[in-house]
């Protein structure tokens, strides 16, 4: 038998490998999405709603998620939402159609749109608070490796083979992982039946209204939203620009790809040991701190005429991009009650993914009213960081009056 330490770390080692995976099958339509739009003949709109079908079933699938998890345990949502991505990664490659292809991609949404949620239960389930940052920042750190590796791997798999053998291959092996997923977690185990009476009913309600109501909910989403924009905006459309604007070859894009998120995993595991030591509740200055610095390096990227320059400015932004990802997900789980982290993560991520599913859709519609004028992009998403700059400087930072995370609900059994 495993000791609850080797568990626990097991546990978390597991949860990086599947988003690492995750972010492979993710972020390859911003790579394969080049030799689609030539086969199905899409405009720039069409690709951008391709996108962004991800976004929205991300989007509206994190609340109910996020729910699931607080009520049913890890090991049973995390495993099934593994598989359902890789499902809908596999249907990718198979699909002969651009609404096909939309369809896949909401499929993959709504399976990966579970797993933040989830991983931040396991680790209140497993971790003390002022530990929590660490283990956190291990696994959105798979979100750094996968986009480094994924940029390899995706462009290497297109160029050798085509876009359909990339997808098959990268479900394959997800629907590999939430099998040994589900051997690794342990089952959820209650301390008393969960009741569905008028009591539970009232409960459940308390803890939903207590949510609501916290003001520090809407501010952290707030935050999110606009940096979501900010990431994906370049995520989504980067690899284009590079391509068509830049005149870098598929490969060469795929390589100095991979040197922002690269540094993005240090910057991930650094961030979360800065947060546990020395703003622990304060996570307001480390997201101020990360959006001046990325709107900043985002304004040199776009008016810098070296390509390696450029990627030097990105990798710089990227990495305080990152500082406010793990800010946000640290937050949730030292400032909420552990039978709500579940719940508050999936509201909140809910709410801030709207702007992940609107941001390509957006900067592809700048492009087209532009005539595929970039920097015009460019600045709307440095508009973007400095409202996160805005928002953020306006969170609390660790006052009795806002956080809730010692306030147990009447009648709820954790």
């Amino acid at each position: 038998m495993l000791s609850q330490i080797k568990r626990r770390h097991i546990i978390v080692a597991m949860l990086f490998i599947c988003w690492v995976v995750g972010f492979l099958d993710k972020t390859a339509i911003n790579i394969a999405i080049i030799p689609i739009v030539d086969e199905f003949h899409l405009t720039s709109e069409q690709s951008g709603m391709i996108i962004s079908a991800f976004f929205l079933a991300y989007s509206l699938t994190q609340l109910v998620g996020g729910y699931l998890v607080d009520r049913l345990g890890t090991r049973s949502v995390l495993t099934s939402a593994v598989g359902i991505w890789s499902l809908g990664t596999i249907a990718c490659g198979a699909v002969g159609s651009a609404m096909g292809l939309a369809v896949s991609r909401a499929l993959v949404g709504m399976g990966e749109a579970v797993f933040p949620a989830g991983s931040s239960v396991a680790i209140t389930d497993n971790f003390k608070k002022e530990s929590m940052a660490r283990p956190k920042s291990v696994i959105q750190s798979g979100a750094s490796v996968g986009f480094a590796v994924g940029s390899l791997v995706t462009t290497a798999l297109i160029a050798y083979f085509n876009w359909r053998v990339m997808f098959v291959t990268l479900g394959l092996i997800g629907l590999v992982l939430s099998i040994l997923l589900y051997l690794v977690m342990k089952p959820m185990v209650r301390t008393a039946p969960v009741s569905a009476g008028p009591k539970a009913t009232k409960s459940e309600k308390a803890r939903i209204t207590a949510l609501l109501k916290n003001s520090l909910t809407w501010k952290i989403a707030l935050c999110y939203f606009f940096t979501n924009i900010v990431f994906w905006g370049l995520q989504s459309w980067l690899p284009s620009y590079w391509v068509k604007v830049k005149g870098m070859s598929m490969m060469s894009m795929g390589a100095y790809s991979a040197i922002p998120p690269a540094v993005g995993f240090l910057s991930f595991l650094f961030s979360g040991w800065l947060l546990d030591r020395y703003f622990h509740k304060k996570e307001k200055y480390v997201i101020c701190i990360g959006a001046l610095v990325s709107a900043v390096f985002i304004y040199l990227m776009a008016y810098t005429t070296s390509i390696p320059l450029a990627f030097f400015y990105l990798t710089v932004s990227n990495v305080f991009l990152n500082a406010i990802s793990i800010s946000v997900f640290v937050t949730i789980m030292k400032h909420y009650p552990s039978h709500s982290v579940g719940t508050a993560t999936g509201l909140i991520n809910s709410l801030a993914q709207i702007g992940s599913f609107a941001s390509p859709t957006a900067i592809g519609a700048i492009l087209h009213a532009t005539d595929q004028n970039y920097q015009t992009a460019f600045l709307a998403i440095i508009g973007c960081a400095v409202v996160t700059l805005a928002v953020a400087a306006t969170l609390p930072t660790g006052s009795t009056d806002e956080l809730v995370a010692d306030q147990p609900i009447p009648g709820l059994v954790k």
